[in-house]
């Protein structure tokens, strides 16, 4: 099997369905599956230019990821090179930035396109997962030890900030959206990878889906369809 470390994030959350789990990573896909919205992913990719480009010109990260401190170089890494097995199970993904340290270490960032809500945030389950997963599989490709790991969050502007932000942002060939930078970081536990990775091959070697999770929307959809299908 293969897992993306996003992906392994989600074993950690609290409406975690294995029966689900089970069904997708078979290559069969739940109904009403909501598609991601590509322009995130488009931001993403136009953070890393601007990042890698202000590097390779000054030798140190933006003003505005200043918090992260001292930086000696950008690491590049291939998809096809940055992953590890474990038990059967090949852990993927790409961060958006790896970097070194003056002193031998490495960090990793992570951008999101997102208003910062600290612990508050349901999805910081999956982040702090996908980070781990990332310094799981840098270390085991040789790129060690990563002692830091964050979370960019690229904050959209406010609504009372819109009759400010039209004048000073609207050209004649459209319009610009400012981001504010919040640094968020993230505790290393790269041993919880190695616990979730041993969870998800466990759920993917059974003959037959596990038992889904009580109140499961994406169960209790596909039960309708099945039967529906049934019907005469």
């Amino acid at each position: 099997m293969q897992i993306s470390a996003k992906d392994l994030g989600w074993l950690k959350t609290d409406d975690f369905c294995p029966r689900c789990f089970w069904i997708t990573r078979h290559d069969r896909k739940l109904p009403y599956q909501t598609p991601f919205a590509g322009i995130f992913s488009s931001i993403d990719a136009y953070t890393k230019s601007v990042v890698a480009k202000h590097f390779e010109r000054h030798g140190r990260l933006p003003d505005w990821l200043g918090e992260i401190g001292d930086v000696k170089r950008l690491v590049k890494v291939k998809p096809s090179e940055f992953r590890t097995e474990k038990d059967g199970t090949t852990l993927t993904g790409i961060p958006d930035e790896l970097f070194q340290r003056p002193d031998g270490t490495y960090g990793i960032i992570d951008y999101k396109t997102a208003r910062y809500t600290g612990n508050q945030d349901m999805l910081m389950p999956v982040y702090e997962v996908q980070l781990n997963g990332y310094a799981y599989i840098a270390e085991a490709t040789g790129l060690k030890p990563v002692n830091d790991l964050y979370l960019a969050y690229f904050e959209p502007p406010a609504h009372d900030h819109f009759d400010e932000l039209t004048g000073r942002h609207t050209t004649k060939e459209g319009f610009e959206m400012p981001f504010t930078p919040i640094i968020h970081r993230i505790r290393k536990d790269t041993k919880e990878v190695a616990s979730l990775l041993a969870r998800a091959s466990s759920i993917y070697g059974m003959k037959a889906p596990p038992k889904g999770t009580e109140g499961c929307e994406d169960c209790q959809r596909l039960d309708e369809l099945v039967k529906l299908a049934n019907w005469k």
